[in-house]
């Protein structure tokens, strides 16, 4: 027996572990993911421990939080006819009316949204026979050590798949008990558009799994591995910029992440620059050169092409 051999035999041991694997998480991730029974009929049909959990909250706790929202609204109303401009009592008067009628339906309205996806998402669902038994391409003993890489890719993006379709249902958990809150909020002067946005986002929750399910039914069509791999990331994420609402949230917070390390960059001096010493005078700028013609302006492109 030569390393050759022992080399192969422990890549062929990976390999049908690998497969494995995929085979048991593609399962775990049609069954708790993509399955209608968990991501539509639970919420839809209701589970009696959290409908009694809901309305424990909605019954005991929400109800004082109305009587809080009305002093609040009523003190920042009296604040902005005192402070910054008349605020109509009648349009105080029909936003309470309002935030009620939105507190008592928003379980109801949270159900509309979900049943209305669903039969989008059954139009699709339906179209395989089994969505359990799908053949990847990709996964071959020709070649162990390929085999191991296009299996490993498929892992990690299954996974992933996987991960963000449970989340969405933990969101939508989330979001069915923070709703007649944010309801109740709505009361308060200036937030509605944030409210609105809230019901949007809960909205887009509830579409996410059909704009991925239409992607994941492209699987096996074209016989291609690389493709299949590619759309499984793409039914994982591609659904982001449909729903808009939760695309501009992750947007926002990539963004705050850049400006952060770019504010601290600033902060901490660039080659001994910093606004600190530039206010107190303490570092050297250099001298100015006068001549501002083209060859010498910084961002001038010269006739060869470069940038100053």
């Amino acid at each position: 027996m030569t390393y050759t051999s022992i080399f192969n035999g422990i890549l062929g041991a990976i390999t049908n572990l690998a497969r494995s694997s995929i085979i048991f998480l593609w399962h775990l991730m049609v069954n708790y993911g993509l399955n209608p029974e968990y991501s539509y009929i639970q919420f839809i049909h209701g589970n009696s421990s959290f409908i009694a959990f809901y309305r424990y909250l909605f019954n005991n706790v929400y109800s004082d939080i109305i009587l809080v929202a009305i002093t609040v609204s009523a003190i920042i109303m009296l604040a902005y006819n005192s402070l910054i401009k008349p605020y109509s009592p009648a349009k105080l008067l029909i936003k309470i009316f309002a935030s009620i009628v939105l507190f008592e339906s928003s379980y109801r309205i949270s159900m509309f949204f979900m049943s209305i996806s669903l039969v989008f998402y059954n139009n699709i669902y339906t179209l395989k026979p089994n969505w359990y038994g799908l053949e990847f391409s990709g996964i071959s003993g020709a070649n162990s050590f390929i085999s191991i890489l296009f299996t490993g890719t498929f892992i990690l993006a299954i996974v992933l798949l996987f991960g963000i379709l449970i989340i969405r249902q933990a969101l939508i958990l989330f979001f069915i008990l923070f709703m007649p809150v944010a309801s109740i909020l709505l009361m308060v002067p200036g937030s509605e558009k944030q409210i609105l946005k809230l019901y949007r986002i809960f909205f887009e929750l509830a579409f996410f799994p059909f704009f991925t399910i239409i992607i994941l039914y492209l699987i096996g069509i074209f016989n291609n591995p690389f493709l299949e791999i590619g759309l499984i990331y793409v039914a994982a994420t591609a659904p982001l910029f449909f729903v808009t609402e939760i695309y501009r949230y992750f947007q926002g917070s990539m963004n705050f992440l850049t400006t952060d390390a770019t504010m601290t960059e600033i902060s901490t001096g660039i080659d001994g620059l910093n606004p600190t010493s530039l206010l107190n005078g303490g570092v050297e700028l250099g001298i100015i050169e006068s001549n501002t013609s083209k060859n010498l302006i910084p961002g001038i492109i010269d006739e060869a092409g470069g940038l100053h």
